[in-house]
């Protein structure tokens, strides 16, 4: 005994330590993912701009270069390109093949008067000029033949300047010329010194017909001879061509000028025109640049500290408050994956100016939690979210402000929300919220009347984004964090869906003990402080199962009888059992919400089949009975809806068996299912104290007393 009770103790130390072990990796990790996020805060010489006044004499304190503006340095980058031609390769090899392939042909042509006309033509085809017969008939005339040296001319003449397949091809900037290298050199072409395959293809036609005979028989041979002897010499050098783009774009100075140490910049009292604004960008620059070490590590250090506290307020309170959460780390990892990714996105517009941090959609995420968590945990996370964005902004309590009463206008107007179409109040309030914020912000930092009126455009634009966000991306959210919102239970709670009219029809009997169910169970959860919705809509489901094989359960047995009497009770609780498992198949073939699935699951947990054990060990010689054969397998309730939905189905069934449901005998009876199930286990993991017990077996009495129609004895 004492052994096992060491045991006991080393195996919970164990739990407890790697537990801790578990937090302090997962706080690690999600410190250094947003260490990597932190933007670097840029040390500024000064904050003047273009237009204003300075107050003071403003000299250089070392010597500096000054950059270009980033404006005039693209548009001469951009000169730059434009000045680089695209680079052609004149292939002369090529070129000499194809004037060598001209001459060959009529070499042959001659070779062969002495031969018969198949011959010839067999002799050519082996050459590579398959030919027709009347192509070579035409060449052999007489009038032709004497200007054999003209069709040799006119083929050489676009080869010599110059074939490519396609101009489009070419990669032109501004200027429509090219740079042809040759081994003597480069040259550079304009776009009518050289010829596209069907340009050269239109020229040699066009000299043969005005050059050698007027006749179509004369364009036909020529443009026979074309596709054999006609071939492209140019070719486009891509990347030679990008080779020296790139070259010329870098070879730009990033620097104009150089101001020296000691340099008067700009006077007091003088406005910063563009060059003098040029001068002190540059300075601030290079002052950012030469931030010292130890003040790096310091900020680093403050950071952190920061980080580290507001990520164990969020842990601590997701432990004490939503233990669901901690223990289903998956849904957890999810929340601090959309923390991260939120805080990179809001994080590009952190070197913008403050007023575009007005864009940022935090009561998108207030919203979205508040109906997949509830209120008080969407108001926790937008502190901790809206609290490390100002950190990562370089502690702005204006920009504070602002996100975190948009968060909290969201997450009041989500509330209670069960139809999509009542966002548009979350919308009309986010929006007057987000208007009177960012006009009262923008004002009292006496903006100009532009300022202000484009800082509340900004906070009206915020609530429309965050809005449609939510409409777009809810659905995301439910599956990455497996929680279904009130807004898709509701809609999963038409009657006229076509799997609750197929339970009516063909399981009447349970369809209308749902139905009950669900009263029953939606009273309790309001009770308790529950999710009524879910707890109503799963009831709806929780049986569906029993579609498979309804005339095996009792309140379908409507004038039929009972199919049990004549099978063993082992096997009768096989059937009883099955619905679950068959119910969980319907409503993953249907997509039914998890949340609605794992109450499905769980609704008889691991409960005792009664009835059919006392009837096994009435059949059984020794009375003994194998107790797990009639139980349920489980899992047990693992919330409070899935609580609920347990008793409400086992006290509804109960209920119809009474002869006379007294208000007195229904409570008796919802006292014993709730003591029955307690002590037998049922309700462990389901977080339901002795208190909301209590309240839920009263909430239960008003229901079924109006359902069973008790009313006042007369005498």
């Amino acid at each position: 005994m004492p052994t096992k009770k060491k045991n006991n103790i080393r195996l919970l130390f164990r739990t407890f330590l790697n537990k801790r072990i578990a937090v302090v990796t997962r706080l690690v990790v999600i410190l250094a993912l947003l260490n990597v996020i932190y933007p670097q805060q840029r040390k500024v010489f000064t904050p003047l701009k273009e237009g204003d006044i300075a107050q003071q004499d403003i000299v250089a304190p070392f010597t500096f270069p000054v950059r270009k503006d980033s404006e005039q340095l693209r548009k001469e980058r951009r000169r730059a390109l434009e000045a680089v031609l695209p680079v052609i390769d004149y292939g002369e090899k090529k070129t000499q093949d194809l004037f060598g392939k001209i001459e060959n042909f009529f070499v042959l042509l001659h070779e062969t008067k002495e031969k018969t006309l198949e011959t010839r033509l067999a002799l050519l085809e082996d050459n590579g000029y398959a030919i027709t017969k009347n192509t070579l008939l035409y060449l052999l005339r007489k009038e032709i033949q004497g200007k054999e040296e003209r069709i040799k001319d006119i083929f050489f003449q676009p080869l010599e300047k110059g074939i490519i397949f396609d101009k489009s091809e070419i990669p032109f900037m501004k200027d429509k010329r090219v740079s042809v290298r040759k081994s003597s050199g480069e040259e550079i072409y304009s776009l009518k010194d050289f010829y596209s395959l069907d340009e050269a293809k239109e020229y040699v036609k066009n000299e043969a017909y005005a050059s050698v005979k007027k006749d179509e028989n004369c364009i036909m041979a020529i443009d026979e001879l074309m596709g054999i002897v006609l071939a492209p010499n140019l070719r486009t050098n891509v990347e030679e061509t990008e080779k020296r783009r790139r070259e010329a774009s870098a070879s730009v100075a990033e620097t104009k000028g150089i101001v020296l140490k000691g340099e008067m910049i700009v006077r007091a009292h003088d406005q910063i025109t563009k060059d003098v604004a040029l001068k002190l960008n540059s300075l601030n620059a290079l002052t950012g640049e030469k931030k010292s070490i130890v003040e790096d590590l310091l900020r680093r250090v403050g950071l952190n500290i920061l980080l580290v506290l507001l990520l164990l307020f969020l842990y601590f309170y997701i432990s004490r408050f939503k233990p669901t959460l901690w223990r289903e780390s998956e849904k957890l990892l999810a929340i601090e994956m959309v923390l991260l990714g939120f805080l990179y996105l809001s994080s590009l517009l952190f070197k913008l100016e403050s007023t575009y941090l007005l864009l940022i959609p935090a009561s998108f995420l207030a919203i979205t939690y508040t109906l997949l968590f509830g209120g008080s945990f969407g108001m926790v996370f937008s502190f901790i979210l809206v609290s490390i964005i100002a950190v990562f902004a370089g502690m702005r309590f204006p920009v504070f402000i602002f996100l975190m009463l948009s968060c909290i206008a969201g997450t009041y107007s989500a509330r209670g929300i069960k139809r999509r179409a009542q966002l548009s109040r979350t919308l009309f309030i986010v929006a007057a919220a987000n208007l009177l914020l960012a006009f009262g912000i923008a004002a009292f930092g006496r903006s100009s009347l532009a300022g202000i009126l484009l800082a509340a455009g900004f906070g009206v634009a915020n609530a429309i984004l965050s809005v449609l966000l939510v409409t777009v991306l809810l659905p995301l959210f439910e599956r990455m964090t497996e929680t279904t919102s009130n807004i898709t239970l509701f809609e999963w709670s038409d009657l006229n869906l076509p799997l609750l009219k197929k339970l009516s029809v063909e399981a009447p009997g349970t369809y209308n003990h749902s139905i009950i169910v669900g009263n029953l169970a939606e009273a309790a959860a309001e009770e308790i402080g529950g999710n009524s919705t879910l707890a109503r809509v799963a009831s709806y489901y929780h049986d569906i199962g029993k579609m498979v094989k309804p005339e095996y359960f009792i309140e379908n047995q409507m004038g039929i009888k009972n199919p049990h009497a004549k099978l063993k009770p082992q096997l009768s609780c096989i059937i009883l059992i099955s619905h679950v498992k068959e119910g969980k198949e319907i409503a993953q073939k249907a997509r039914l919400p998890n949340d609605i699935i794992r109450i499905i699951r769980e609704h008889h947990g691991t409960s005792l089949i009664v009835p059919f054990h006392e009837k096994a060990k009435k059949l059984a010689e020794d009375d003994r009975v194998d107790e797990s054969q009639f139980r349920y397998p489980g899992p047990l309730p693992s919330s409070k809806e899935s609580g609920i939905v347990m008793i409400a189905d086992s006290v509804e069934a109960a209920a119809r068996s009474l002869e006379e449901p007294s208000m007195k005998r229904l409570k008796s009876l919802i006292r014993e299912i709730i003591e029955e199930r307690f002590h037998d286990g049922q309700l462990d993991n389901s977080q339901l104290t002795l208190v909301d017990l209590t309240k839920i077996g009263e909430s239960f009495v008003p229901i079924l007393v109006g359902m069973h129609h008790l009313r006042v004895e007369y005498p």
